[in-house]
């Protein structure tokens, strides 16, 4: 059996990156919150982007339902660990990974100790989890450091990256203490998706707010994973080339629709505003009509 070498494993990197972009990508630890939807395919791209170093949190199972989108979710890793599994399949591609684990997920005890030591932080948490996103986002702008999320929405993907020198997270998403989680998982998604496309086409009765429950597709997954990869490289290559929020980018590849560019006020925006009671009214009509079903 043939050893490992990284220069060779990578070396097909070479070209798009350079001999000494590839070096620090190799010293470089990202850290990743989530294994499952996104957060497993977002490690398993940047180990092969030649990322040498992790910090990866989740706490969850792999379950029947992952099998539609989720990298590390088959028949051999039904009831075991995700973070388990996805550090598996990441040594595999490279045995000589630097990675700390953080098996219990990410919380407001560990945070600290999650973020130290590495140069960039990566959201790959459920879009339902409202209340950790701001605690990773919020933690990492305060030690200087950018975050890049992704969300995957219908056949599409919304992408946004925040740090010290864009708006805080609180100022973008206009998410306040008094609202309900269903508003704040609204307003969540709208800011990843202004133009909401993918509501033309996705069923509402398939999205279930209380329940934390709603469509998912591996294509949205994926084009997830692609935006991610590349926007970590930006981050840790060129970081002049990144553009915070209220910078954000929207692909739908259904109806081949195609956005990149600042939302003024964020969430605040009227317009924006707007949208978000329109959403907010539509899913409690869906919700009323399946009730009544």
């Amino acid at each position: 059996m043939t050893g490992f070498d990284y220069d060779i494993a990578f070396s097909r990197n070479l070209g798009i990156v350079s001999t000494g972009e590839h070096a620090h990508l190799r010293d470089s630890t990202v850290a990743i919150a989530g294994m499952g939807g996104v957060g497993g395919d977002y490690l398993i791209s940047l180990v092969r982007a030649g990322v040498g170093g992790f910090h990866i949190a989740e706490f969850d199972e792999f379950e029947l339902a992952n099998f539609n989108r989720q990298y590390g979710a088959n028949t051999h890793t039904l009831g075991r660990r995700k973070i388990e599994v996805m550090l598996e399949y990441a040594l595999e591609i490279n045995p000589e990974l630097r990675v700390k684990i953080f098996d219990n997920g990410l919380d407001a005890r560990n945070v600290d100790e999650f973020l130290t030591g590495v140069d960039l932080a990566v959201d790959g948490m459920d879009v339902f989890a409202v209340d950790m996103h701001p605690l990773l986002i919020n933690s990492a702008t305060a030690r200087g450091l950018v975050t890049v999320a992704a969300v995957p929405l219908g056949l599409g993907a919304g992408v946004l990256a925040f740090g010290p020198e864009g708006m805080s997270y609180e100022d973008y998403f206009a998410i306040s203490p008094g609202m309900s989680e269903e508003e704040k998982i609204i307003q969540f998604a709208l800011g990843f998706a202004p133009e909401m496309h993918h509501l033309k086409y996705l069923d509402p009765q398939s999205i279930n707010l209380k329940a934390r429950k709603g469509p998912s597709s591996i294509a949205g997954c994926k084009l997830c994973a692609g935006f991610i990869t590349t926007q970590a490289l930006l981050a840790l290559l060129h970081p002049h080339e990144l553009k915070l929020v209220p910078w954000y980018t929207y692909l739908d590849a259904r109806l081949n629709r195609f956005h990149h560019r600042r939302l003024w006020l964020g969430n605040r925006n009227p317009l924006q505003r707007l949208k978000s009671f329109v959403a907010k009214k539509r899913l409690e009509r869906a919700s009323g009509s399946g009730d009544g079903g």
